[in-house]
């Protein structure tokens, strides 16, 4: 009897040992499935809105990286010439397009314009005019420019793709200064005989009334809500601030230096800097308070600025000096000049990293990259 005792007890032993290595096998199979599929009950609780699986730690938002700004920043060392732009007689003024994409020259002397590529600096249009082309504005776009013509008491609209132009209004006498408001809807024109601003209607295409200045005007811009319009009264010593939403009429008279000729905003639209031609100083004006707030001594007859997309430094035309200068805004001084040759225009890239000088002799378009360490 007892060897069958034994045996039945070796077999029930086996059974059990048996039962419990099924169990460790599917217990081990359940531990190392993906944690979404243990269990269909926790799914549909976190579809429901109820208790999630994640700790409250992984739950939180993450908080975005600030973006990077789309320009350099850093000092400003030197300016090194990189590439010369021809073009036939004599280049007023060179301009950065809307978008970034191309560079728009006003070559007076050959009463056309050039369009070139801003990266590969190809020739993109010429544009014949019927006269001596000054200065220009464009469109949000960048579709369309508004071009002075010096002798014709006129601005031309250039259709900058078809390279024609497509239309025409007519100004005071010797229009110069365009600017555009940032909605594209006026277009202010400064007459430098007339001792006016001529306001155009743009989608209409007709000129809707002239602003007296008191003084021959020059330089102009708009403020970024395109509310205010603010003027260069180069024989007034003042900048005109214009109520542009309330019937474009003059607001107040800032004092600036002598001879105000060009103003260019700081990217947050609290400071106008004002070139000043006969001092050869750069004053620097509070917007809000319509007061001038410090004065940059420069280089003589101080005509074209251009100001850098992070707002840390301005570069303006030494015209009888025969250089480029570099402005430390925050310093407040005039870091260095490079020698140039009737330097009468100007424009930084949208990245801050090249500066486009237009000179008269010879005439061509210089390419500046701007030097940082």
């Amino acid at each position: 009897m007892s060897p069958i005792r034994n045996g039945s007890g070796c077999r029930s032993r086996v059974a059990a040992l048996r039962l419990w290595i099924v169990f460790l096998v599917a217990l081990l199979a359940i531990l190392t499935l993906p944690a979404g599929c243990r269990s269909s009950r926790v799914g549909v609780e976190e579809e429901g809105g109820g208790e999630s699986a994640t700790s409250p730690e992984q739950s939180q938002p993450l908080s975005p990286e600030p973006a990077a700004p789309d320009y350099v920043t850093g000092p400003v060392t030197g300016l090194r010439q990189v590439k010369t732009l021809l073009v036939e007689a004599g280049p007023k003024s060179v301009e950065l397009m809307p978008g970034g994409d191309r560079i728009f020259v006003n070559d007076l002397y050959a009463h056309k314009n050039f369009i070139f590529d801003a990266d590969t600096y190809e020739v993109l249009k010429r544009v014949p005019l019927p006269d001596e082309p000054v200065e220009a504005g464009f469109s949000p776009d960048g579709r369309y420019a508004w071009v002075s013509l010096y002798n014709s008491s006129k601005v031309v609209l250039v259709d900058t793709e078809a390279g024609a132009v497509v239309g025409e209004v007519p100004t005071g006498s010797i229009p110069k200064e365009i600017a555009v408001s940032p909605d594209g809807k006026w277009v202010y024109v400064a007459n430098w005989q007339s001792n006016t601003v001529t306001v155009v209607d743009a989608a209409a295409r007709t000129r809707v009334k002239d602003i007296s200045m008191y003084g021959t005007p020059r330089g102009m811009l708009f403020s970024p809500d395109g509310t205010k319009a603010y003027v260069c009264v180069m024989g007034g010593n003042t900048l005109a601030e214009v109520d542009v939403a309330g019937g474009h009429t003059v607001a107040r008279q800032i004092p600036c230096g002598e001879n105000p000729r060009h103003a260019v905003l700081s990217p947050d639209g609290g400071t106008i800097y004002v070139s000043n031609n006969i001092p050869g100083t750069i004053t620097y004006v509070d917007r809000a308070a319509g007061a001038p707030i410090a004065t940059v001594k420069v280089g003589n007859k101080a005509r074209t600025i251009a100001i850098t997309p992070d707002g840390a430094y301005l570069f303006v035309c030494n015209y009888d000096d025969n250089t480029v200068g570099c402005v430390d805004i925050a310093a407040r001084k005039q870091l260095f000049t490079i020698p140039a040759s009737k330097p009468i225009g100007m424009t930084v890239d949208a990245r801050g990293e090249r500066l486009f000088v237009s000179n008269y002799a010879p005439p061509q378009v210089t390419v500046y990259e701007i030097v940082r360490p």
